[in-house]
């Protein structure tokens, strides 16, 4: 902003927020500020203060207060009790989301052939940035919906072992649900044809579900095919339903 210097006649430009930058690259700048700022609490699910917000998302306290109060005027942040959180508006445009649109239209129908057959919720997820992300899902009618696991539970999940144990090794932490030897073991199994990993009411009671990897021809994991049943044990033939679903994605795939 620029204002008239009174004694001198002359003007004035107020000094530049060297968190947020100046021109001719002050709008790219603010935009880098904006999205440290939801990025921060992307990974907040319990919401920031502001100087924790501040500290998270590198941007001096000032221009995080700023950024976090246009963007709570828009929608995109959502200000609660002097909390910050990402907003509904960021939350509808997020939803829209694909991980992977390709991938999606491979998977989907052996999805849906997977809940036919199976009567249980079915899904083909991928790891993005350390959180489960769905390509697809499906479910038989009526069916109710399970919510969804925390995120320091994903490591305990069927599809997130799976996904976690076909990374290239050493490619990130893994979770501390296994020991390091638990992963290694899981790891160096993953790629048999017969592997699945069962997760009895592990991560919710009276839910269990089974996942398998599916494979691209290069030998990257696409992905984990799921099933999610509520009961206390997992049925017989949903092993072998889940691993013929996820070879035939692989084929798909190639």
């Amino acid at each position: 902003m620029t204002q008239l210097d009174r004694a001198g006649g002359c003007l004035l430009q107020d000094a530049p927020d060297p968190a947020i930058g100046t021109a001719p690259n002050s709008g790219r700048a603010v935009l880098d500020g904006a999205f440290a700022v939801l990025d921060a609490l992307a990974r907040a699910d319990a919401g920031l203060g502001l100087s924790d917000l501040s500290r998270q998302s590198g941007l001096a306290k000032a221009s995080t207060y700023r950024l976090a109060e246009q963007l709570a005027g828009l929608g995109a942040v959502r200000r609660h009790e002097r909390r910050y959180y990402i907003g509904a508006r960021l939350g509808r445009i997020g939803q829209c989301w694909q991980p992977d649109p390709s991938l999606r239209a491979v998977t989907q129908p052996w999805v849906r052939t997977l809940a036919v057959q199976s009567h249980a919720i079915a899904s083909m997820t991928i790891l993005v940035e350390g959180r489960l992300h769905l390509v697809c899902a499906s479910a038989p009618r009526g069916h109710p919906g399970i919510p969804a696991p925390a995120h320091d539970a994903i490591g305990r999940t069927a599809a997130g072992q799976v996904l976690v144990a076909a990374r290239h090794a050493g490619a990130t932490t893994d979770p501390d649900s296994r020991s390091a030897a638990g992963w290694n073991r899981l790891r160096s199994t993953i790629r048999d044809l017969h592997t699945v990993v069962v997760d009895q009411q592990d991560v919710l009671p009276g839910v269990c579900c089974i996942s398998a990897p599916a494979w691209y021809p290069n030998g990257r994991c696409a992905g984990a095919v799921t099933a999610i049943v509520e009961s206390d044990r997992v049925p017989p033939t949903l092993r072998d339903l889940v691993l013929r679903t996820a070879r035939g994605v692989g084929s798909a795939l190639s």
